[in-house]
């Protein structure tokens, strides 16, 4: 029962904020540039969704984040309506390249995420409860949890550099998460972290700040 009511939701959603038109769009080459909110939100993000280097070991695409590098103030500044529209396209983005990989190579694969905790300290703890809160007050606007129409974007998710209270803070994440997707984290401190990243993608592909050889720019940055 609950199964199905995860659906029908997923279903609404989609007909409700035009899901199917975002990805003919996508099929008429419209680039995560274009997305609505994209250079508001990058001129704050330190991160790529596509790594541009290459691919995961399995053939799976490397979503990576700086996250402690955020400017959280610019982020939360994003007007709620534009930043939910960033977030809408982000995501179904991210499943059709997926289904683009899936079509091109017969092979089912889900992003591997790596979010770099380097350089995380308690004074960002505030960004952590405010991010919380954004995330209640996006589900009660969309009317729904977003993650759990994209159940399966995700198929590994290594967070790396990780301090030694991190474990204490993803305790209290990890209920806003669903539990599909809390079950794929794996948290590990710096001693770790390069030899579960090179386990996921080779040294050619991983950018050198996280312990690999790629010394090019990894981040994807606002256009204007």
């Amino acid at each position: 029962k609950a199964s199905c009511e995860k659906f029908k939701k997923m279903v609404e959603f989609r007909v409700k904020y035009g899901l199917d038109e975002i990805r003919r769009k996508f099929e008429g080459g419209m680039k995560p540039h274009d997305f609505p909110g994209y250079n508001e939100a990058h001129k704050g993000f330190t991160l790529t969704f596509d790594l541009n280097s290459g691919r995961g070991r399995d053939g799976s695409p490397i979503n990576i984040e700086a996250t402690p590098k955020h400017k959280f103030a610019e982020l939360f500044a994003i007007p709620p309506d534009l930043y939910d529209q960033y977030v809408i396209h982000n995501l179904e983005w991210h499943a059709f390249l997926l289904d683009t990989i899936a079509l091109e190579t017969n092979t089912l694969v889900g992003f591997i995420k790596i979010m770099d905790l380097e350089g995380c300290g308690m004074g960002q703890l505030k960004w952590v409860y405010k991010w919380q809160g954004h995330t209640k007050e996006r589900r009660e606007r969309l009317g729904v949890e977003i993650l759990e129409c994209y159940p399966e974007c995700f198929g590994k998710i290594a967070v790396v550099n990780s301090p030694s209270f991190w474990g204490t803070i993803w305790g209290m994440l990890k209920g806003a998460f669903p539990a599909r997707t809390a079950e794929k984290v794996q948290v590990v401190g710096k001693a770790k972290t390069q030899e579960v990243l090179l386990s996921l993608v080779a040294p050619e592909v991983l950018p050198s700040h996280l312990g690999g050889s790629f010394d090019g720019e990894w981040r994807m940055l606002p256009t204007a």
